[in-house]
């Protein structure tokens, strides 16, 4: 099992507990960033008011030779991966389970 975590607003982390990622609205065609576990200082991300949830999102071993695949900033970004819009469903279906903390 691999571990990755996405800092969200309430209303993503919402529809992301019962299907998954979900794309934002209007926002259909950009990517989704996730990052291996501790990867991610949510205090760097932004506006506070925007990144009030942290989603664990446990999956199948091999997702993270997967994501690989998309890398475009590995060393920029170590241990962050990008995942195409088109292939958000595609990673929903690695997911085992999913775990939604408030911050």
């Amino acid at each position: 099992m691999e571990i990755f975590e996405r800092y969200v607003c309430e209303a993503e982390a919402e529809a992301s507990k019962e299907r998954g990622l979900q794309p934002r609205p209007r926002h259909e065609r950009q990517p989704k960033w996730i990052g291996e576990l501790g990867s991610i200082n949510p205090k760097t991300l932004g506006k506070r008011k925007n990144y009030t949830h942290k989603l664990e999102m446990y999956t199948m071993a091999g997702t993270r030779e997967w994501l690989k695949l998309f890398e475009t900033k590995p060393a920029n970004e170590p241990g962050r991966y990008e995942i195409p819009a088109d292939r958000v469903a595609e990673f929903n279906q690695k997911i085992q389970h999913l775990k939604v903390t408030k911050l």
